[in-house]
């Protein structure tokens, strides 16, 4: 057989070829759906695996694509896909025709186990109906049944005598009025599904007017995302005399996609023979709006709770690969060869804290470290990153000021600022485009912020961020920033990146303004205070050498790695350290070292007993001992122990040696 894999990941590829080719048959690979459907024309394969989310062409568009092909449509087709939705995801997989949906990650030989299996099955797997029932369900089958049995009801009147005619006519006026005032689209067809009324309801939902929808079928509305699966059992319910409740995603004249909970009924005559059908209909788009909103803020709440586990542990680690490489680096000479390879483990590390940074900025959990930074400096720091998000077809141009623009920022969060803003222009540049980062000094005076609205007159320093795609209308830049917001088709983002840009940027005291029009592109403008030349002076002090000493430090570090070299650190450089193995055990050593030890350095979360308790024994003891807390774990726990909000010290793991021997001595230093 000829097996035609689909899958932007070359990994996954290479893993499904050596599996076909183990089991006596021919892989041919495909990076995308584009790739994919002119190797399926030329190739003419026996079977197709394919990822569904992927870059040009999707995996679903791709099976529309085969499925419209004379040729290919008789071909088995098999996803192979992750799945942020997994009903969904599987239900479209099916509705358009797909044989499976099998999840990953799964093991090779289960995975060619499933898909010989399908293969032998020779049909279909479909899925199972899915009947979401809305809170007012049993208001609207009241509503639906009452409408039936009163229908029923005066035509059987109506049959009955021509006495009584006056008398249905003005129940039927009555009815009418009724249900030209619901709340709610009222629709009745004949017993082939044609429509035969609308209320006023309908056409002020869907936009067809009531000439347009007469005569017509309701599959007018249909927009190709309700499963086929559904309007079969749709159909089979209301035939065999029953009531089919149900949702439909459907469409709107002008092709706005909208959420509609229906009950339909059939309407019986004397002879109990079905003649009509009537369907109650309620708009539960912005319902389904809040039900995402929410769904997303659960990812993002467990995303965050999954980023705090993580941090603590993660952070010791990259502590102690930072700690120990900067130690190797600062006994080297300036020409050992392997200072680059050092380099190199220092620059990863780095990067890998900023990546933790990166999680728990998403869920607001992530501590600040504002330091004075040159502006060009985390520009050029991001570029090459910037060039592999944005992919080869987008042009990256970044010009730079001819100055030094000193900013205090958390340098790791301007770069996903700049990461973020990179994502959406790749997004509205399927086609490829341009990207362009410019930096400069930028002067604000009082006129500009009446113009705008916000600020400070004084002296920024300006990015600007440019891209020549699709742009944006008057109404969506109007919400860009806010949460959950996107334009994006679903399952494509999260809603949260410009709402994260607008909040990183707010908490530095800068602001942040967007331009754009419909098909000329999108310009967004960030200003970041400049810092005084005090600050800037401050920041060139910092980039000496560190300073050792003699005095006697407390180091209390559950974690015996980070411990182990905190205590090669200090002594390197002339501190006299006696450490501790958990919370208690500082205590008791610091009773015993009391007149000796100056500083402590504690960890905040700790065995028996926390940094806080340790700091507070300690400070009964001596009231005047100073102290620098550190920790790897989020901000919302350190907060908790009262470390942030009370200002004391505090330094963030992964700490660069060279910073840890600065904080030391600043706090050493300072007067009391």
């Amino acid at each position: 057989m000829k097996i035609l894999i689909v899958d932007d990941n070359p990994d996954d590829r290479k893993v499904l070829r050596y599996m076909v080719e183990k089991n006596g048959h021919e892989a041919i690979e495909a990076g995308d759906g584009s790739d994919g459907l002119q190797k399926a024309k030329n190739n003419a394969p026996d079977l197709i695996i394919s990822d569904a989310l992927m870059p040009v062409m999707d995996g679903f568009r791709f099976l529309r694509e085969v499925k419209q092909e004379p040729g290919l449509r008789s071909i088995p087709f098999i996803f192979h896909s992750s799945s942020y939705k997994e009903d969904q995801d599987v239900r479209l997989a099916m509705s358009l025709g797909a044989e499976a949906y099998i999840l990953k990650p799964v093991e090779p030989a289960e995975l060619w186990g499933k898909i010989e299996a399908l293969l032998r099955k020779g049909k279909k797997e479909k899925a199972p109906p899915v009947s979401l029932i809305g809170e007012d369900e049993e208001y609207l089958k009241r509503y639906s049944e009452v409408v039936a049995t009163k229908l029923e009801e005066k035509v059987r009147e109506l049959e009955r005598t021509l006495e009584e005619r006056n008398r249905a006519e003005e129940s039927l006026r009555k009815l009418s009025q009724a249900i030209e005032q619901s709340p709610v689209s009222i629709v009745i067809t004949d017993a082939s599904g044609a429509i035969e009324f609308v209320n006023t309801k309908f056409t002020q939902l869907t936009g067809y007017a009531y000439a347009e929808a007469v005569g017509q079928n309701p599959r007018i509305l249909k927009s190709g995302e309700t499963p086929a699966e559904e309007y079969e059992r749709l159909w089979k319910t209301i035939r065999s005399g029953g009531v089919w409740r149900g949702e439909f995603h459907n469409k709107k004249k002008n092709g706005e996609l909208f959420w509609e909970h229906a009950t339909i009924a059939p309407i019986k005559n004397t002879d109990n023979i079905i003649t009509h059908y009537v369907a109650v209909k309620e708009d539960i788009t912005e319902r389904k709006k809040l039900e995402e909103q929410l769904r997303q803020a659960q990812k993002m709440e467990a995303i965050g709770t999954l980023a705090g586990g993580v941090a603590h542990d993660f952070n010791n680690i990259l502590t102690a690969i930072m700690g120990y490489g900067s130690i190797m680096k600062m006994k080297m000479q300036p020409d050992d060869p392997q200072r680059a390879s050092i380099d190199q483990i220092l620059s990863f590390s780095k990067r890998a804290a900023h990546l933790a940074k990166s999680l728990l900025a998403f869920s607001r959990k992530q501590v600040m470290s504002l330091k004075p930074e040159g502006l060009d400096d985390i520009v050029r720091s991001v570029e090459k990153l910037l060039r592999r998000l944005i992919g080869e077809d987008v042009e990256l141009s970044i010009q730079l000021s001819a100055g030094d623009l000193m900013v205090l920022v958390d340098a790791g969060q301007i770069e996903q600022v700049l990461m973020n803003l990179a994502t959406n222009a790749r997004d509205a540049m399927p086609e490829g485009g341009t990207l362009a980062i410019t930096t400069q000094e930028k002067e604000l005076d009082e006129d500009f912020m009446k113009a705008h609205g916000y600020g400070k007159p004084g002296t920024y320093a300006l990015v600007t961020v440019s891209d020549s795609g699709s742009g944006m209308d008057e109404a969506t830049r109007e919400k860009i920033f806010e949460p959950f917001f996107t334009t994006k088709e679903l399952g494509r983002g999260t809603g949260l990146g410009l709402s994260i840009v607008y909040g990183i940027v707010k908490q530095h005291g800068g602001h942040i303004a967007v331009y754009s029009e419909p098909g000329k592109g999108t310009t967004f403008r960030i200003y970041l205070p400049l810092i005084t030349p005090a600050a800037q002076e401050a920041n060139a002090l910092s980039a000496l050498p560190p300073q050792g000493g003699t005095e006697t430090i407390l180091v209390a570090e559950d974690d015996p790695d980070v411990r182990n070299l905190t205590r090669t650190v200090l002594a390197d450089f002339g501190y006299r350290v006696i450490d501790a193995v958990d919370g208690q055990d500082a205590i008791d050593k610091f009773s015993e070292h009391a007149a000796a030890i100056a500083l402590l350095l504690v960890d905040v979360i700790m065995p028996k007993k926390s940094g806080r308790d340790v700091y507070d024994a300690a400070k009964a003891i001596r009231p005047g001992i100073k102290v620098i807390f550190t920790s790897g774990y989020t901000a919302d726990i350190i907060r908790k122990k009262g470390i942030i909000d009370e200002g004391f010290q505090f330094l963030s793991k992964p700490a660069d040696p060279v910073d840890l021997l600065r904080k030391i001595r600043e706090v050493l230093d300072a007067k009391q």
